[in-house]
């Protein structure tokens, strides 16, 4: 089936942006929280009135009592209260309670079994009323009429708080969802700050050898050479084996290096000439190869990455043994701050670099979407009103973080104990938590502005401000962390290249293919930049990943584009 994306979108997102024009103003500062979860509150306790209203009420009970089956992944890292599980919990029970839905899992099993789970329950055409897909079965189950079109009821009860956050995906989200002009799915939202690297380097051993802030590749070299020198370091700049990825962060990557070149390995980007091309193989990768590799011939990068793992960079890094290394902007918390424990005068610097010719920091951007929320065919109206409201419950109380729920303070929280098994933030949701934590940190608004995340992180910030070994101890120092690695992202967006895919789609072919064509990119990038294969060896990888499935993936993502 193919997409048509132009008139459908077009129409969900005027709707969309007509609904959210009274949300914008709020969410914009990413604090839409507690205020979020208040109206909720009251809202939620309408009567039968509420809901028999012309203009249906995004809070409200839905319109008949109902059980909602649900299939769903099950987080077995979560901690419960006493007495309460994935089912029974203050969360889930709370939604319920507001709704007037029993959630009923069909099945909830672990995270690593459960998309073979789903599958399973695709082919025997026991589906439940309400699960999450990855976009192969999405596909398939489009093609099956074996779902509901969800576009009116979104329209007709998705929350403006829930609109203005797709809002952010700038119709990316939708249109990975959308097929014959209809919304087939609710997608995911992933914060697209996870997708783009960053430059961590000791900031105590800078200011202790005079550096400067980077912003070149000779920048970063100069550091790793001084660090070697001065410092007693040997491994230079930590890299993995997994040099590049498209996914989300890659920390211990050099994603940052091949962008500095203008090329994007693992992401389908415009070509010169308006089609979809592979950007693991164009001439801008061949050069960015050529210019890595140099510095594994020198020594800034250590040969013997290409059999690293991420453990063993974790410990390079926390023992001492290096200094510098690319990650994502939670990294500034989790590994370095636990080398605070024992050190309190050890401290990080985060940065944007290298930066391209035109002074601007290039980064490929992450798809927003990474999975969807599904409705059975032939389900009632009632059935989708459920889903739609539970999910605006569920963006609220993350926004929230919980908070206005919690009978402790220290009550365990996260997302992944409600009842739907899909991330729902804004794209641009850590960036402007930060910058709100930041206006009240540099005086301009009121700490009483700030609810959810944003005062979660101006608190912790305010706490390591004052005693960063207790607040270390205490294991306070993610907001400290975040406020400066997810707030420079907010503040330097103006001078970033963000790029974007051409398409995130899955296709046909790459279900079948794609492992093939994935190893043998990921073996001649090693071999070339390790010295094992020439730079010329390239052009030859190009032609196979083109004979072995790679052309029909590009037709078929054109083919989609239509």
């Amino acid at each position: 089936m193919r997409r048509k994306f132009s008139k459908g979108l077009s129409i969900v997102l005027a709707l969309t942006m007509a609904g959210s024009l009274m949300a914008c103003a709020g969410a914009d500062d990413n604090t839409a929280s507690s205020a979020a979860t208040q109206q909720a509150e009251s809202k939620g306790e309408g009567t039968e009135a509420a809901a028999a209203s012309e203009e249906a009420d995004p809070y409200g009970p839905v319109a008949e009592k109902i059980t909602l089956h649900v299939g769903r992944s099950e987080d077995t890292g979560a901690t419960y209260l006493d007495g309460q599980d994935s089912s029974n919990n203050y969360l889930v029970n709370h939604i319920s309670e507001k709704l007037g839905i029993t959630f009923e899992y069909d099945f909830s099993v672990p995270s690593d079994t459960y998309e073979t789970k789903v599958s399973m329950a695709i082919t025997s055409g026991e589906i439940p009323d309400v699960m999450v897909v990855n976009e192969s079965q999405l596909r398939q189950l489009v093609s099956a009429g074996a779902i509901e079109d969800m576009s009116d009821a979104y329209n007709k009860y998705a929350s403006d708080n829930l609109k203005a956050a797709y809002d952010t995906t700038k119709g990316i989200s939708f249109a990975s969802a959308t097929f014959d002009g209809k919304l087939m799915g609710m997608p995911s939202i992933s914060p697209g700050a996870d997708g783009i690297p960053m430059l961590f380097v000791r900031g105590d051993w800078m200011e202790e050898l005079n550096l400067e802030e980077p912003k070149t590749v000779e920048d970063i070299v100069n550091i790793v050479e001084k660090f070697k020198a001065e410092k007693g370091t040997t491994n230079g700049l930590i890299v993995s084996s997994k040099i590049v990825s498209k996914g989300g962060s890659n920390t211990y990557g050099i994603d940052a290096l091949f962008a500095r070149y203008n090329s994007y390995p693992k992401h389908f980007i415009t070509g010169a000439d308006g089609k979809i091309v592979y950007g693991s193989n164009t001439a801008e990768t061949k050069t960015a190869l050529e210019e890595i590799r140099k510095l594994v011939e020198s020594g800034v990068i250590d040969s013997s990455f290409v059999v690293r793992d991420s453990s063993t960079c974790e410990e390079l890094i926390t023992s001492g043994q290096s200094g510098i290394f690319f990650g994502a902007w939670w990294n500034m918390n989790w590994p370095l701050n636990g080398m605070l424990s024992d050190d309190p005068s050890i401290f990080w610097n985060c940065y944007l670099a290298p930066l391209a010719d035109d002074g601007k920091y290039n980064t490929a951007m992450i798809s927003p979407s990474a999975n969807y929320l599904v409705v059975k065919a032939g389900s009632s109206e009632a059935v989708k009103e459920a889903a739609i409201k539970t999910m605006n419950y569920q963006f609220d109380i993350d926004q929230d973080q919980g908070v206005s729920l919690k009978a402790d303070p220290t009550d365990p929280y996260s997302w992944t104990t409600m009842p739907f098994s899909i991330l729902l933030s804004r794209y641009d949701d850590k960036e402007g938590k930060a910058l709100a934590a930041l206006e009240v940190i540099n005086g301009k608004k009121d700490v009483s502005e700030l609810s959810g995340e944003a005062l979660q992180w101006y608190e912790s910030y305010q706490a390591a401000t004052k005693d960063v070994k207790s607040a270390s101890e205490a294991n306070n120092l993610f907001g400290w962390s975040y406020v400066r690695s997810a707030g420079l992202l907010g503040q330097e967006v103006g001078n970033m290249n963000q790029i974007f895919d051409a398409s995130y789609s899955r296709t046909e072919t790459m279900d079948s293919k794609w492992a093939t064509l994935e190893k043998l990119e990921d073996e001649t990038f090693l071999k070339i930049l390790n010295g094992e294969a020439s730079i010329d060896s390239f052009d030859e990888y190009v032609e196979q990943w083109n004979a072995l499935g790679g052309s029909d993936i590009l037709a078929e993502l054109e083919a989609l584009k239509q």
